[in-house]
């Protein structure tokens, strides 16, 4: 292997990308654990709305987060192709149901672009940390550490199921 293409691929970034209503989003490969079929969820007390309870996974209690809530968008019955994808958030597990997972997608750094300042303006453009255009398609990359905050997690903690 050529020294150039060992530098390359340091400069790839990989991403989990997955549909919310008729959005692709993207998470840093880094930050996910493992990507899990629907199964119960357990409700909390007191959670917020975009809270939608806790789940057991190896004997572990994880916070079930819906992205569809958070991002105030309608929630839709639960579909074959939806998905829990396990992620570490603040030194924190977290599980986030999104509506389908599709790919694991290799970008070169370079080819990742900051969000527009008009997203700014918008409720999910605080959680939006950069874009990818691949082909016709847009992936948009969600900040986990802006989705849920250290002060919501330490919130988090302390409910009970």
């Amino acid at each position: 292997m050529k020294l150039t293409e060992t530098v390359e691929k340091k400069d790839d970034r990989q991403f989990l990308v997955f549909a919310i209503s008729d959005q692709e989003m993207g998470f840093n490969i880094e930050c996910v654990r493992e990507v899990l079929k629907p199964q119960g969820i357990h409700s909390l007390v007191n959670a917020p709305d975009f809270i939608e309870g806790i789940i057991y996974v190896r004997k572990y209690a994880l916070v079930v987060i819906s992205l569809r809530k958070r991002f105030g968008l309608k929630s839709l019955e639960s579909g074959h192709k939806e998905r829990i994808i396990i992620c570490k958030v603040n030194n924190m597990i977290v599980g986030f149901i999104v509506d389908s997972v599709s790919e694991v997608l290799t970008v070169p750094l370079k080819d990742i672009q900051p969000p527009p300042q008009v997203l700014s303006l918008q409720n999910q453009g605080q959680y939006v940390c950069g874009l990818i255009k691949v082909g016709e398609r847009l992936v948009t990359l969600l900040d986990l550490e802006k989705i849920v905050t250290g002060e919501e997690l330490a919130r988090l903690s302390e409910i009970k199921a």
